[in-house]
């Protein structure tokens, strides 16, 4: 069985210890990191941690098992950038700077609602008109080299009053709980060793990739990693907001699969409280 993980800012206390080799699966699983992540890379017997766009394309053959998540209603992954105030740009193209179908549906359900922008249209590429640009991950925590930006994820809390759920684990049909019960025990062990391990390795990971550690600790300490039974409308709600011109549409129902236990225990108070740097030794 494969285990695939969509690895960017929102997931990596799942993904660290596996690039770090904290953390080895059984010989029988495989888990890989990817870059980018969509429901088609999925085969019938795969796992995944992915944007929760892309588990509403997998409804019919991949269950949801609410255990692991990456929910947030506080600072988020995803900002926008304006050379001005945001509610001084009226119309304009909106560039998506390679963020995913959930940074790029949370933007579409924010930008004219909360800020009054009108996009004339959605960018992937280049474009030099854009006064709007939508950054994910490590290049939404940089600091902005002049203009404006702006937390999506605190507009979409303040304009929905729901959290945002940017990526879910779904499972294969075939096993079912079994399978679900076995990923979430993998990926709850991994967080764990990230946890603990977290005073070594966050000060040096935030100074390489350019990160101010306030903003860093923020949004990690604001983030949940699982979901609860109140976050499913927001499932939803993402959807019906920002899906309107994209594959991405709300599925008449949502399917979920329990694992036995709840697998990764919340830690939020210890997230934000380990800015002392230990010595190398």
């Amino acid at each position: 069985m494969r285990l695939l993980l969509h690895d960017t800012l929102a997931t990596l206390p799942f993904t660290l210890a596996f690039a770090e080799g904290w953390v080895a699966p059984a010989a029988d699983l495989t888990v890989e990191r990817r870059p980018e992540l969509a429901a088609a890379a999925l085969g019938p017997g795969d796992a995944a941690l992915l944007p929760t766009p892309e588990a509403s394309l997998l409804v019919a053959s991949h269950p949801i098992a609410p255990a692991v998540a990456c929910v947030t209603d506080r600072a988020g992954t995803v900002s926008l950038r304006t050379p001005v105030r945001p509610d001084e740009v009226e119309r304009t193209p909106v560039r998506l700077a390679g963020v995913s179908s959930a940074a790029e549906l949370l933007a579409r359900g924010t930008l004219r609602a909360f800020y009054g922008i009108e996009p004339a249209h959605w960018e992937r590429g280049e474009s030099a008109e854009a006064q709007a640009v939508v950054l994910e991950g490590i290049e939404a925590l940089r600091p902005a080299e002049g203009g404006f930006a702006e937390d999506l994820s605190r507009a979409w809390f303040i304009l929905t009053a729901l959290p945002f759920v940017s990526h879910l684990l779904v499972v294969p049909e075939e096993g079912g709980a079994a399978v679900a019960e076995r990923v979430v025990a993998l990926l709850a062990e991994a967080r764990a060793a990230a946890h603990e391990r977290r005073r070594a390795w966050r000060q040096p990971w935030v100074e390489r990739e350019g990160i101010p550690r306030e903003r860093f600790d923020e949004v990690m300490g604001g983030q949940r990693h699982a979901l609860e039974p109140d976050d499913r409308r927001a499932l939803t709600a993402l959807l019906s907001h920002g899906g309107r011109g994209t594959p991405y549409q709300a599925p008449p129902e949502w399917r979920f699969v329990e694992s036995r236990s709840r697998g990764v225990e919340e830690s939020r108070s210890d997230e934000t409280t380990d800015n002392v740097t230990p010595s190398s030794s």
